[in-house]
This record gives C-alpha cells, structure tokens and sequence, in this order.
C-alpha cells in the first residue's frame, strides 16, 4: 500500500501570513489593527529547518507550491522596505526584540543577516585596565618641578653647623662673658657661626619674643632712652630707628653698625641714664647676677628692666627668680609665669617687668638660672 503524503505541519501559520500579506509591518501610519509579529524558532530540529528550506526553493506549478512562492516574495519585500525606511532612529522591526537577543536566531535565519546587526559583544575590563585607557585619553599635565633633594655634602654641612652651634651654645651658658669675650676675640667667625645656627634654631619657635617687646616700645614716647642688653644682629635698633632713635645695643661682637662691642656686665653708660633695660634671652653668663646689677644703676627711678627667659631655664621656680631680683631693690609688675596651668596653654618663654624702686641696692643676692643645652646624641 503506498505511503500517504505527509501532511504540512506549518500549513497553519502559513494561511494567516498569506491572509494578512496586504498589511505592512513596518507600515507606522495603520494603527488599530492588530499586526502579528512572526513567531522565531523555538525547537532545535534539523529536520524542520530543511523543510522550511524546501519550501523556499520549491519552484513547483502546483497549490502549495504556488502560496510557498507568495509567502517567499512576501517576505522578500518586507526586507526591501525595511532596507530602504531604515533611519539613523531606531524603527520598528519584524524580528522582536527577545529573537534579535538570541545568539542563535541568525543561525536559524540565515537570510537575515544583512538586515540584523550582531550586538557588540561587552567585555568586563578590571579597574586598573579601565583607569590605564582613562589616563592615556587625557592629555598629559604638567608636573610641579620637584624640589632637589639636598645632597650628602649638604647634610654634612649642615651637621657641622648645628653641631658647632650646640658647642658654641654650651660655651656661651657654662662660661662668663669675660670668658665669652676672649674666645670671640681670638675666632671672629665663631660669632657668626653661632647667630646662623641661633637663627635656623629660632625659625622653630611657636612664636617671637622680641614681636612682643617691639610692639610695647611702640607704644611709648620716642624720647625714652633704651638700651638692648645682648643685641646679637641689633633687630630692635633696626626696626625702631625712624621712631625710637634713642636706642643703643650691646653685644660681645658687632655683626653691624648698630652693635656697641661691649660687656654687658659693665657699660659705659652713666649711673641713671636709661628709661628701659631689655634682657631678651641674653642672661647666658654664670656672672648673670653682674648684668642685674649693672642695670639697676644705669637705670632711673622708676625705670623698667625687661626680661624674657626660656620657661625651662626656671625649672618651676619662677617666684624664687623674682623674690631675688625684688630683693635687690626692684617690683615686679607684670609677668605670665604666675598663670594658672589649668587656664592657660603650655609657655614656652616667661616674661618680667622689673620697676627700679630704690636708687641704692638693698642687698646683693646671687641670681642664678639653669643653662639651656642641648641634649647629646
């Protein structure tokens, strides 16, 4: 008995595209009527694909093969209009969205493959492979010219100038000025080398002292006379000499012309002569008792001696400091080192008012403070 012939399985959805062959998908103006999209594969038979295959190439003059032709140059021209409306927005497609995702649809519809564009494959990059691309797109920006690092030689030279400063500070604390005086006297460069390193060393201080004594000169009278016990560079007569031209500075070596070589222990000033006598940092003689003394009798009556000390030098006593100094004929009146430490910030430096109250010394107390030296290394 022979075969029967297979009936077509896909004869039903090829009626409803022949039905519907009039109407345009891609047609935007024709809206209200339901437009079928086509349906893309879902099975993996192999057998399917050739016969959908034979169907498109079947050039037979029967029924079925006549609708086959149709249902092919429907097809045909569904492409060519979506070829030529094709813009550069995104337009309406046949294929829908979820097929046009699938890997594996332009295998399954090889004659598709000039109308659907492969989706660019999206690779994930690391972070530091991102951030390499980012930099090599931005141009390129100037760098700071970096600072040159000091050579070996300039360390060494700096070493050797802090180290004689330590040597020449400790001299200065643990010897008189009669003393100081000859070793300056015999090595002139030795002075020079000690106010370098005394200013590198006074560039790290939280603050100025001798600010706070040119602000108070400021603002008395001009005709003051006012002597610089311990000038060094003389920075109080420079920068007071257009307003306060009656100021005379001491020091064992004259840096510059405003410096009178001199010890300070004994000047050559008449006895009652001067209005203020300032002492900044410069009591470093083991004789500093003499250098009190000395100004208490070029002093006036009622005179003021000013003394700014480092706070460690007093080693907590700065009452038993001024119990001495008021015991050889002056008066305290106004000093920092007496504040409360719960109520004011760490001190770094005291300062003294001293007012001259008795023309003679009442007695001669020995005035000692604590040398400042550096700790060894």
């Amino acid at each position: 008995m022979p075969h029967k012939k297979r009936a077509n399985r896909n004869h039903v959805q090829v009626n409803k595209i022949l039905a519907n062959s009039e109407l345009s998908i891609l047609d935007k103006n024709k809206k209200g009527k339901k437009v079928s999209d086509r349906i893309p594969r879902r099975d993996n038979d192999p057998a399917d694909r050739k016969r959908e295959q034979r169907i498109l190439n079947d050039d037979s003059d029967d029924d079925s093969s006549r609708k086959r032709l149709e249902l092919k140059k429907h097809i045909n021209r569904e492409l060519q209009q979506q070829k030529q409306q094709q813009q550069p927005q995104q337009q309406q497609s046949i294929i829908p969205k979820q097929s046009r995702k699938n890997k594996y649809y332009l295998m399954n519809h090889p004659e598709l493959k000039d109308v659907i564009k492969p989706l660019p494959t999206k690779t994930k990059k690391r972070k530091h492979e991102s951030d390499e691309e980012q930099k090599k797109s931005e141009p390129p920006t100037k760098k700071p010219c970096e600072i040159s690092k000091p050579s070996i030689c300039d360390k060494l030279v700096s070493n050797m100038i802090t180290s004689r400063f330590r040597y020449l500070n400790e001299k200065l604390y643990t010897s008189s000025s009669i003393e100081a005086q000859n070793m300056f006297k015999k090595d002139p460069q030795s002075f020079h080398a000690y106010h370098q390193g005394y200013a590198t060393s006074m560039s790290r201080w939280p603050d100025q002292p001798l600010d706070e004594i040119i602000a108070y000169i400021r603002k008395r009278s001009s005709n003051l006379i006012i002597v610089d016990m311990g000038c060094g560079d003389a920075r109080l007569a420079r920068t007071l000499k257009s307003t306060h031209p009656n100021i005379t500075s001491f020091d064992l070596f004259a840096l510059n012309e405003h410096v009178q070589v001199c010890d300070i222990a004994h000047t050559p000033l008449k006895t009652n002569s001067v209005d203020i006598v300032i002492f900044c940092l410069s009591l470093m003689g083991t004789n500093l008792t003499d250098f009190i003394h000395e100004a208490h009798r070029i002093l006036r009556l009622r005179g003021t001696m000013k003394i700014v000390e480092i706070a460690s030098r007093f080693e907590n006593q700065p009452q038993k400091f001024i119990r001495k100094i008021e015991s050889i004929g002056f008066q305290c009146s106004k000093t920092n080192s007496l504040e409360e430490k719960t109520n004011a910030p760490s001190i770094y430096f005291y300062t003294f008012d001293f007012v001259k109250i008795s023309e003679e010394m009442k007695s001669k107390s020995i005035v000692a403070l604590a040398p400042c030296l550096h700790k060894k290394r």
